[in-house]
């Protein structure tokens, strides 16, 4: 059952680590608010379930579109800003839901957070839900469009020049990125059967965004290893959990100075041609 468990925090926290890696390994956006868009998604399906009643999976819908709503109203003025501005503005779009969720007391219970939450979520649909994304996020990399991003993260202007519509191509990762959040936000209320305002800061997104650097911003296998390893050993080893960040700190200068590309580089454990990748990386 502990086993269970940890497989389930675990595979939970990286839904949320495959949002930020869409984020900002295809642009190269860094959001400081994910955290905000884990709270709407697990407050709106649980508030949608508990108080009106709303069958579970039009709950995870709700979630989703109402991220993607919020999402909508962050994105288009403030995507034009400069990365670093960008970066502020999400860090305040998440102390901002926290904020709203303490005050809007009678709904979301305020301090006291939401419990009653049932448990109407498993492993089988976290883990099929890892599937499903990690299908989409990895045909999306490898499209027209995944290709337009990953020139946009790496150089804005050119991108631009070459014709690329840069802030329309930022909006549509940006509401991916925050329907894929919300969502996972939403099995979390369903697993964790309690939330409240303090349920995910900007700490934790940084934390996200960190995991995304370390496995490679240029590999979608390196994010889901880095984040199965990283959640993982902080739920079987809670004695030392401070150490846990501790350790994290030290890999992410130890991956700067001899492996600024991530862990993992550029290589795919789903292309099979880990050979090809690997005369590439040397080229």
């Amino acid at each position: 059952m502990f086993y269970l468990k940890v497989l389930e925090i675990t595979s939970l926290y990286t839904i949320l680590v495959l949002g930020v890696y869409l984020l900002t390994g295809l642009t190269g956006l860094f959001s400081l608010g994910q955290g905000g868009f884990v709270s709407i998604g697990a407050y709106t399906a649980a508030i949608a379930y508990l108080k009106f009643h709303v069958p579970f999976p039009l709950a995870l819908v709700m979630a989703i579109l109402m991220g993607m709503i919020v999402g909508l109203f962050i994105g288009i003025p403030t995507l034009r800003l400069r990365r670093d501005y960008f970066l502020l503005v999400t860090f305040g779009f998440g102390e901002m839901v926290r904020a709203s969720l303490l005050y809007l007391a009678q709904l979301t219970g305020g301090a006291m957070g939401l419990a009653g939450i049932p448990k109407l979520v498993g492993l089988p649909l976290i883990l099929v839900s890892i599937i499903v994304i990690t299908f989409i996020l990895y045909n999306l990399k490898n499209s027209r469009f995944g290709r337009n991003c990953i020139a946009i993260r790496d150089d804005e202007l050119a991108a631009a020049s070459m014709g690329i519509n840069v802030y329309a191509h930022k909006i549509k990762v940006f509401l991916l990125s925050a329907a894929i959040t919300s969502y996972g936000g939403a099995l979390y209320a369903f697993v964790i059967m309690f939330i409240e305002p303090n349920l995910f800061n900007w700490l934790e997104s940084a934390k996200l965004i960190i995991i995304t650097f370390v496995g490679g911003m240029n590999s979608l296998s390196g994010v889901l290893v880095t984040s199965m390893v990283y959640y993982s050993f902080g739920e079987f080893f809670r004695f030392v959990d401070v150490w846990r960040d501790v350790l994290l700190a030290l890999v992410v200068i130890l991956v700067t100075i001899f492996r600024p590309g991530g862990l993992f580089g550029s290589w795919e454990i789903f292309s099979g041609n880990l050979l090809k990748k690997r005369k590439e990386e040397a080229l």
